[in-house]
């Protein structure tokens, strides 16, 4: 079996979306011929998975715990100040200064000071197991600077995987000085990248523009079946219900298309509220404000952050998921790693989010509900979707033989495959 080292800074973070692809590829590489070595940084609470993966920890400091006073200096200090209000002050301040330092000092990332511990134990590694390809995973961008290096000093082949793009990601925004750092940075670094992967195909031909002579491969993330074979089932009210999870991204994500069209078809007899349930879990970002609105405050349900175990339980148990996003063209290129749960469970979609994109896409290859972007549309599908529960008592599924290929078993192939062809 070949062997390839695996630099993955967020590989045990297991409440961070980016642990779930970096996970998945890990687990299942051994199903293709490949056994990974995940290189990851030893961080106090952050224990390293029971698995059969083998697990390489470094050494790491993280920049702020680096430059700024430890925890008994800061209370020591606020103890000082009875004045909350020059506290305040101070902290605001303080914030911009750690803001401006970031611009400066974060190159180009907060966790640059991994690079030596990292690079040094991935180089010995690579000489005591004879390793034949590297993957490197961002974010953070360090660990494709210790990638390339690698690369450098041992000519093997080097994929680099970059589930969010670099320069040409819009939701990062530097001063100019900083944008002409980065962009060099990302130009030397990806120099003598053997393949770059993205995670979606919109994303891999927005990449091309910054990298042209270099081969770009999308890959799609999807789900862990092992993950979704247990979670139970629990008990509903007997009510058509529909389910969201997750942040709103203090507005950007909005639900305000939803709740008007659930309000007319109300207001137009076409629907009874009362047997309607839209549950929200996670972040309020002024929910109950904007329900309140509506006057839907018997419908729509606001319950706060939950464990994710439970999550998954009412997942599982809801007659549609909620998909929402940003209704902004800097989401064309996303999709987000929800999508990838209701999958799994194999219930149907109710996505609200910009007219076009990777997500939209998507959903209309595997057929697994409907992607809406304006309140007719929004309307129509959930008429259609209350309409069938009245009269069946469910909602049918109706995903087609694409959905199958969005799992983590397919994404760990799809690297097995280019490792195999760059090793030819």
């Amino acid at each position: 079996m070949r062997k390839v080292l695996f630099i993955a800074f967020y590989y045990n973070h297991n409440n961070e979306i980016a642990s779930k692809r970096l996970q998945g590829v890990a687990k299942y590489l051994s199903d293709y011929n490949w056994e990974p070595i995940v290189l990851v940084p030893k961080i106090e609470g952050i224990n390293s998975q029971k698995s059969n993966i083998r697990i390489i920890e470094t050494d790491y400091v993280d920049m702020l715990d680096k430059f700024l006073p430890s925890k008994s200096n800061s209370q020591d200090n606020s103890k000082v100040s009875s004045n909350s209000n020059s506290s305040s002050v101070r902290g605001k301040l303080f914030s911009k200064a750690v803001s401006i330092a970031g611009e400066i000092f974060a190159f180009p990332d907060g966790m640059k000071y991994w690079y030596e511990p990292a690079f040094n134990s991935a180089c010995q590694v690579i000489e005591d197991e004879n390793i034949d390809a590297i993957i490197s995973s961002s974010f953070p961008i360090t660990a494709h600077v210790i990638a390339h290096d690698l690369k450098n000093k041992y000519n093997i082949p080097w994929i680099a995987d970059l589930r969010d793009l670099w320069n040409l990601n819009p939701y990062i925004n530097h001063n100019f000085i900083r944008n002409r750092f980065e962009l060099k940075l990302e130009r030397k670094t990806f120099s003598n990248v053997d393949v770059l992967t993205t995670t979606t195909q919109k994303a891999a031909e927005t990449l091309k523009t910054l990298h042209p002579q270099s081969k770009i491969v999308p890959v799609y993330s999807g789900y862990d079946p092992d993950e979704f074979k247990h979670v139970e089932t629990i008990k509903k009210d007997d009510k058509l219900t529909f389910m969201y999870a997750g942040s709103l991204y203090g507005g950007k994500r909005d639900p305000s298309i939803l709740f008007d069209a659930v309000r007319q078809l109300i207001d137009e007899c076409k629907v009874d509220g009362s047997k309607i349930s839209i549950n929200f879990y996670g972040d309020r970002d002024n929910l109950v404000e904007l329900v309140n609105s509506y006057n839907l405050e018997d419908i729509v349900n606001i319950n706060g952050k939950i464990p994710y175990d439970d999550v998954l339980k009412r997942e599982k148990s809801s007659d549609v998921l909620l998909l929402i996003s940003w209704m902004n063209p800097k989401e064309k290129m996303f999709i987000p790693g929800k999508v990838y749960e209701y999958l799994a469970f194999k219930k149907p979609v109710l996505s609200l989010g910009y007219k076009e994109g990777s997500l939209k896409d998507l959903i209309n290859e595997t057929n697994i509900g409907y992607h809406t972007s304006n309140l007719e549309d929004t309307k129509k599908v959930f008429y259609s979707f209350y309409k069938e529960y009245i009269e069946t008592g469910k909602v049918s599924y109706c995903g087609n033989e694409n959905a199958s290929k969005y799992s983590m078993v397919e994404t760990a192939r799809s690297f097995a495959s280019i490792l195999d062809e760059e090793l030819k």
